[in-house]
């Protein structure tokens, strides 16, 4: 599951900046962004909204517990009782234009897939990060429509439950019951 994710283009980073003001959200200063419509990978630095509902810089992958390589995806179904459950309360939102799926071919070929909002608008990945702003994708069993490519998707949060997310109040298994309107395309 979403292994790469494209970054926001500059109207949904202003339909986030505004989400952001009406729940009261003071934004701090990230010193540069990433392009809009950019692949993001694994160790790449983004902007991230924290627990402390604040705009911060964030590093995609948390480190190993071997210190051999990164964590991206933490299942939503266990990730408060394995080694996430040191930062689990520590929720975040990674904001996203949507992210990429492969489908494995019988004949063992993959095709590349895009995964966007059918609103045509960006969408925000559940997380969770650690005191450095590394984090994890929180991910749930994939919807009807997106099993065909891949049995895993993120948990996507609808903006009206942001906050909810964020303070804790919204339950991950309600949320992960929840249905996304996502739709895919082939990606170059």
């Amino acid at each position: 599951m979403c292994g790469r994710y494209i970054a926001n283009s500059e109207d949904e980073i202003m339909e986030i900046r505004e989400i952001l003001k009406q729940i009261s959200i003071r934004l701090v200063e990230t010193g540069g962004q990433c392009p809009p419509l950019q692949e993001i990978f694994p160790t790449h630095e983004v902007m991230l909204i924290t627990a402390a509902f604040e705009l911060v810089r964030g590093k995609f992958g948390l480190e190993k517990w071997d210190k051999k390589g990164v964590i991206i995806n933490a299942r939503s179904e266990n990730y408060e009782n394995n080694y996430f459950r040191q930062f689990a309360k520590n929720r975040c939102l990674i904001p996203a234009h949507g992210y990429f799926e492969w489908q494995k071919n019988e004949d063992k070929t993959k095709i590349k897939y895009a995964i966007k909002s059918r609103e045509k608008h960006g969408i925000f990945m559940a997380g969770i990060y650690n005191k450095n702003n590394e984090f994890a994708v929180i991910t749930k069993p994939a919807e009807l429509e997106i099993s065909a490519i891949h049995p895993r998707m993120p948990l996507i949060i609808p903006s009206a439950q942001a906050e909810a997310w964020l303070n804790g109040q919204a339950r991950v298994m309600e949320l992960a019951e929840q249905k996304s309107e996502l739709f895919f395309e082939k990606a170059g």
